[in-house]
């Protein structure tokens, strides 16, 4: 007994000196892919970082993010909690069928309320039609995929908040009902918080009513599968490995469109909504309008003569590819990147119509519409 205690100390102690040495020779990482975000470098020691305490706390997050084999203890921590039936980690729920789904905040209805004051009054201020159209999260759709004893806040909530408090002017285009009465499709998205290209095709088609074009039917696109390995943000922020990938679907119109997309800001065009290279990538969604930037002006030939602003975040970039075939110019900004006032930018291109899309749950939380004002 006492020869296996003094086996199992010598082996404890050589584990814990092993690790100890192992990160003088572990490289640091930039990104990790599995959580799709950049890592914290070692920080610079000064004195200002020093006294000011920035470089305790880049530290602290330095020896987190370089931990060794830390996807691998994610991993384990992920099964344990699984084990353990923990019904959610890091903001995200672990739901029926292989769903996550984001777990919401508690509701800044302060911020929330400034917001629609700003869009309130930039209706007010500018000569077009404006309309507002809020997202629904995958929680306040599909609740049925929600762990048993969850209490999701803001379910609904939210939603119903922006709508009393838009102004009278500002035209509210509801699509929750549709959502919801397509919930058994694949609307949403199992590893990552957008809707899919068909949940996207239904809140079109609620678009359309209110914004009077008629939406094209489901039979005039053809559909196509661009990949079916895409883990999106969910799953790197939960840390759960044990979920099947999503597929990505692309809805091109049969009656093909002819357009020209361009990236203001980055000085290039293209003749695609989709920049197919990012299904090679960790971040596949980017598939969509190449994912996020300050200005992209979209022109359609279609005949219109219609021309729409859509104020966005990155709910938009699947949903605008359909509208494209109803409006001859769409130019999209996004007030996270974009800093330029809005109004001069509306009269240069006679802009009448205005379209605010965001994610009901993120348009509470975002404080860049604060430069509407």
């Amino acid at each position: 007994m006492r020869r296996f205690n003094v086996m199992l100390t010598a082996t404890l102690l050589i584990f814990l000196a092993v690790f100890s040495l192992l990160p003088a020779f572990w490289p640091d990482r930039a990104f990790s892919e599995a959580e799709n975000r950049m890592l914290q470098q070692k920080p610079r020691l000064t004195w200002d970082n020093l006294i000011s305490g920035k470089f305790s706390l880049a530290a602290e997050k330095y020896l987190d993010d370089q931990f060794v084999f830390r996807d691998l203890w994610v991993s384990v921590k992920s099964a344990t909690e699984l084990v353990l039936q923990k019904k959610d980690n890091n903001g995200v729920y672990f739901g029926k069928d292989g769903y996550l789904l984001q777990k919401p905040a508690a509701l800044n209805e302060e911020l929330l309320a400034e917001n629609i004051a700003c869009v309130n009054r930039f209706a007010e201020s500018i000569p077009a039609r404006v309309y507002f159209l809020p997202a629904p999260s995958s929680v306040q759709i599909l609740h049925d995929k929600l762990p048993c004893f969850a209490e999701p806040r803001q379910t609904l909530e939210q939603l119903y908040l922006i709508r009393e408090q838009l102004a009278s002017n500002i035209h509210f285009i509801d699509t929750a009902a549709a959502l919801d009465a397509h919930k058994e499709e694949y609307i949403y998205y199992k590893t990552d918080h957008h809707w899919t290209s068909r949940g996207a095709y239904y809140a079109y088609r609620e678009a359309g009513r209110a914004m009077g074009f008629t939406p094209l039917d489901l039979n005039d696109f053809l559909i196509e599968q661009a990949c079916d390995d895409f883990y999106g943000t969910l799953y790197a922020k939960s840390g759960h490995r044990f979920v099947q990938p999503d597929a990505i679907e692309l809805f091109k119109p049969k009656k093909k469109l002819s357009c020209r997309v361009e990236y203001v800001q980055e000085k290039r065009t293209t003749d695609s909504f989709y920049a197919t290279e990012h299904l090679q990538k960790k971040d596949k969604y980017a598939v969509f309008l190449d994912g996020n930037h300050p200005l992209i002006r979209i022109t359609a030939q279609n005949d219109t003569g219609r021309k729409l602003l859509v104020v966005k975040d990155s709910y938009a970039n699947t949903f605008v590819p359909f509208l494209a075939n109803h409006y001859e110019e769409i130019h999209m900004i996004d007030l996270r990147h974009y800093n330029a006032p809005l109004a001069p930018y509306i009269e240069q291109y006679g802009l009448r119509e205005i379209l605010f899309l965001y994610n009901s749950l993120s348009f509470g939380e975002d404080p860049s519409l604060r430069k509407l004002g």
